[in-house]
């Protein structure tokens, strides 16, 4: 059960998760061909799983790595001490992988990156856009609360009426609460960000 955990963070209602509001965004827009990576860059990639395994190392730490392609070539990935990734990922899945490229050996790999299987009718939430950040609590990540936040919004999306007059949103150009909601949790730009935040400050004030 996670309601203990979401009573750490305030969270009691489905309101008060829908008002959980990220306190930063990674910004993981920048999609790449593979070919096209450069060292020190946050890039998002998207490909086929060629391979993906633990590793033990010594001290009984566990490295998972793995191998990504698309049609420009493939690339390593790696990641410490999540072993059961594995389990998530599959070899022949079609994966994105957002994160920093960096070099080892001559060789470019993404470190520690972001990931998501690729699901046909199903927008990215954890990479290739603004990816929200949230307060969190220990057992409860941010990846966890964005899953569910998505999940609250496309239910409840037709339930949340406006209540504010059309003529006060037009004359303060503000956005319409549901579009404010999804502009905060899942930003198109940082400049609706900012619309989104006006309106929800608006909210409070109100």
């Amino acid at each position: 059960m996670k309601a203990p955990l979401l009573e750490n963070l305030d969270i009691k209602t489905i309101k008060d998760l829908l008002f959980h509001i990220p306190h930063r965004y990674d910004d993981f827009t920048i999609i790449s061909k593979i070919a096209h990576v450069q060292p020190g860059e946050t890039v998002t990639i998207q490909g086929e799983v060629l391979e993906i395994k633990n590793e033990y190392l010594r001290g009984g730490r566990k490295l998972q790595k793995g191998k990504i392609q698309d049609e420009t070539g493939s690339i390593a990935v790696s990641w410490f001490n999540q072993p059961f990734i594995p389990k998530v990922l599959s070899v022949g899945q079609r994966v994105a992988l957002s994160g920093r490229v960096g070099e080892f050996s001559a060789k470019f790999t993404l470190e520690s990156p972001e990931y998501e299987v690729l699901l046909e009718n199903t927008p990215p939430l954890h990479t290739g856009r603004l990816v929200p950040i949230y307060p969190e609590t220990k057992g409860l990540s941010s990846k966890w609360l964005r899953r569910q936040v998505y999940n609250l919004l496309s239910a409840s999306e037709e339930k949340l009426s406006e209540y504010l007059p059309e003529e006060i949103l037009l004359a303060h150009q503000l956005l319409q609460l549901k579009d404010a909601l999804w502009q905060i949790h899942f930003p198109s730009s940082y400049e609706q960000v900012a619309k989104a935040r006006e309106r929800l400050a608006f909210e409070e004030l109100f």
